[in-house]
């Protein structure tokens, strides 16, 4: 398992912005290739539920409960974006925690901390 510190990398620090269906942040893959089988996400400690997280790989947007029957392969310098539908963040500092599910690095979660803009 890799460290969080190291994990945190992946997260595009800014990137943390309401839309009117909900909210979206930005992963950038800079260490190795992954295919991701599975992903949660809590929001200042509450978890959001599956059927309301989305990943957009190249303009496809995937339920992640679609990720562990086909999975995603995340190759380095690619870039997605989280979507959590029916999220309003309130401005200021928020607190984001990331699981997800791969099949080369097996559980991979760390935090990070953002500010709406």
């Amino acid at each position: 398992m890799l460290p969080a510190s190291v994990l945190r990398q992946l997260y595009v620090q800014g990137s943390l912005t309401n839309t009117a269906q909900g909210v979206v942040f930005k992963l950038r893959n800079s260490l190795a290739p992954a295919t991701v089988v599975g992903l949660e996400v809590v929001v200042d400690g509450d978890k959001i539920a599956p059927e309301n997280v989305y990943v957009s790989f190249g303009g496809l947007k995937k339920n992640v409960k679609e990720l562990a029957t086909a999975g995603q392969k995340f190759n380095v310098r690619e870039e997605v974006e989280i979507f959590l539908g029916g999220v309003q963040l309130t401005p200021g500092v928020h607190k984001i925690d990331i699981k997800a599910k791969t099949k080369e690095w097996g559980e991979l979660s760390f935090d990070i901390t953002d500010t709406v803009k």
